[in-house]
């Protein structure tokens, strides 16, 4: 089995990583607990604010469905909407400034780590040190922290290398 590659990153690979780190964490236990800890916030500032007014409760109570449903599609605007609007044009940005992502970077795994070269960068990561990786039909994340992590594309990828890597990740 080969387990070597080499790939040049272009922008629709950091569209995607940027896609796939949002959706990703989006749905994990902490994220989704402080967006309810958000939204109750919000319901709490809102039921606050008109009984302070002076609104009547059955009147507020009748309000409350449509606040809330407002009160989370804004949540999820600036959450996770807002980051992938702005994206194209961050990457459009950070592509164009950092002439270390548009170099060829050659890619190597084992049972134990990661390696990524590129000319006069060089890491190897044991998987131990990954804080969490995701995957998607496009690409595997390997995070270092929350927002710092690398990509491998999975079109630099053979079906076989895919296979082999997602066997590697499991066994990790």
């Amino acid at each position: 089995m080969d387990r070597k590659t080499t790939f040049t990153l272009d922008e629709l690979d950091l569209r995607r990583a940027v896609r796939l780190h949002a959706f990703s964490g989006i749905r994990e236990k902490r994220t989704i607990i402080r967006l309810a800890l958000l939204w109750f916030i919000g319901m709490a500032a809102f039921v606050g604010f008109f009984s302070a007014a002076g609104m009547p409760w059955p009147e507020l109570r009748g309000n409350f469905l449509p606040v809330a449903l407002v009160i989370v599609a804004t949540i999820l605007g600036f959450g996770l909407g807002l980051p992938l609007a702005l994206s194209p044009l961050v990457i459009r940005r950070r592509f164009k400034q950092e002439k270390l992502l548009r170099l060829p970077v050659s890619a190597s795994w084992d049972e134990a780590a990661y390696e990524a070269e590129q000319p006069g960068v060089r890491n190897r990561f044991a998987w131990r040190d990954y804080m969490k990786i995701r995957e998607d039909q496009h690409a595997f994340l390997f995070f270092l922290s929350d927002y710092n992590y690398q990509i491998l594309p999975k079109r630099a990828l053979t079906q076989e290398q895919i296979a082999d890597l997602q066997r590697v990740l499991a066994a990790v």
